[in-house]
């Protein structure tokens, strides 16, 4: 599975400011493209109106209005629009790094990692819950906007930012477990996340799974869009960029380190899906 042909699934890499917000209104989604990618920071969406789908790492959600969203960093996610419907939706993305220090002080720092690793990415509204949430997210836009100008403007970004993220972990007690998704993707992926340094095959699939081959390759398309292959490479090079952009490892070991195991054929790869070398890459970032 290391071959070397790039497909029209190279997922982007959008790299964020520290904190960003942003609101989307139309009144009606034309036939929008189906959007995928990943950045290197969390993101919390609240989705006034919406009709869509989000499928997340290992899971699929389908989305309506009021519900809440949180996707983790660096998760690779894809959203597919239905057209013709109404969409309005926030979107808040922020580094650990910046509420990190305000977590510290409120003795929250616990409510993220729950978010990270145990909580649900989605959680349902209710009608009148909405109204609170959307003033939240108002006040976070407003104060953002001030924040060239108005010292205390990126405490309050902070403050309310923190009020999300309690409130979303309130709203995720409350709720009913989501039904279980598909647990042969789901082992499929989390086998990939864990194994991606190595070589991958269909045939180490089909020994691990007791499934053939045939079938993982079928179920895993239909379900993720990507072929495992496509995902294995983007989940290698997603690595890659995270220890270039976080470590001080050779480029040599950055490649051992996710997944190839020839520096030719990593610096090849690489720059065909990044538009840059390695070492630009590092050195654009720091």
């Amino acid at each position: 599975m290391d071959r070397t042909t790039m497909s029209n699934y190279d997922v982007p890499y959008d790299r964020t400011p520290p904190f960003s917000i942003s609101y989307t209104h139309d009144r009606e989604i034309g036939k929008k493209p189906v959007i995928h990618h990943y950045h290197n920071a969390f993101e919390l969406d609240f989705f006034v109106k919406a009709d869509l789908e989000i499928f997340v790492r290992d899971n699929n959600y389908t989305i309506r209005d009021g519900d809440f969203f949180f996707i983790n960093e660096y998760e690779i996610h894809r959203i597919h629009y239905q057209p013709n419907r109404p969409y309005a939706r926030y979107v808040i993305n922020f580094s650990k790094e910046f509420i990190q220090g305000i977590l510290r002080e409120a003795g929250l720092e616990p409510t993220l990692d729950w978010l990270i690793h145990q909580g649900p990415r989605k959680v349902e509204t209710k009608l009148e819950q909405r109204s609170a949430l959307t003033s939240l997210f108002k006040t976070v836009v407003s104060a953002h906007e001030l924040n060239d100008c108005d010292p205390l403007a990126e405490a309050k970004v902070k403050l309310n930012l923190l009020q999300l993220l309690i409130r979303f972990k309130e709203l995720a007690d409350q709720q009913q477990p989501s039904p279980a998704f598909n647990p042969h993707i789901r082992g499929l992926i989390r086998f990939i996340d864990e194994h991606y340094a190595k070589p991958i095959t269909l045939e180490q699939l089909q020994a691990e799974f007791g499934l053939s081959k045939y079938y993982i390759s079928h179920l895993f398309k239909e379900t993720t869009h990507f072929t495992v292959f496509e995902y294995v490479l983007n989940r290698r090079i997603l690595e890659a960029k995270k220890l270039l952009e976080q470590t001080e490892l050779s480029i040599i070991d950055v490649a051992l380190g996710s997944g190839f195991n020839n520096l030719q054929h990593f610096y090849r790869i690489f720059q065909r899906h990044v538009k840059q070398t390695p070492l630009q890459y590092r050195r654009g970032v720091r």
